[in-house]
């Protein structure tokens, strides 16, 4: 998507914000393999993986925000696999997604960044669960918005 969007012409840069569980590191690799300066990524499963560290990432969520001021679009990667009941996640609390999305929404929204964003993720069972978190992110960027 942001090679789309470069080569049409509509923007000179990019924010990839990937808040899924797993680390980003295909992102990583192809910013780095085709020298993609122009696009900010920031990965938070490089990060985070404990539920001690949520706090301190829930702080910080403005800042990385603010840092992709630059860019025309954040991409956001809003997974549902970083809640403490999914089998391949573990470390945020359903509030804590919440709080997670209405930071970036409102964020980005005070910055004047436009935000395209995906439901990713999420493998509990039954299915509703994962659905009530995607459900959310839907939420907090209606609220961002009105």
């Amino acid at each position: 998507a942001a090679m789309a969007l470069k080569a049409s012409g509509e923007v000179n840069r990019v924010g990839i914000l990937d808040f899924d569980q797993h680390e980003g590191d295909g992102t990583d690799n192809f910013i780095r393999r085709l020298r993609c300066d122009w696009i900010t990524h920031y990965t938070a499963g490089k990060h985070y993986h404990f539920t001690a560290q949520a706090p301190g990432f829930l702080d910080v969520i403005p800042q990385i925000v603010a840092s992709m001021v630059d860019c025309q679009v954040i991409l956001y990667q809003a997974g549902a696999d970083p809640h403490v009941d999914d089998p391949l996640g573990g470390w945020l609390t359903t509030e804590q997604l919440w709080i997670r999305d209405e930071l970036v929404f409102a964020t980005a929204a005070e910055l004047g960044v436009p935000v395209a964003w995906n439901l990713a993720g999420g493998y509990q069972t039954p299915l509703r669960r994962v659905l009530e978190i995607h459900d959310n992110t839907m939420r907090a960027c209606a609220i961002a918005h009105l």
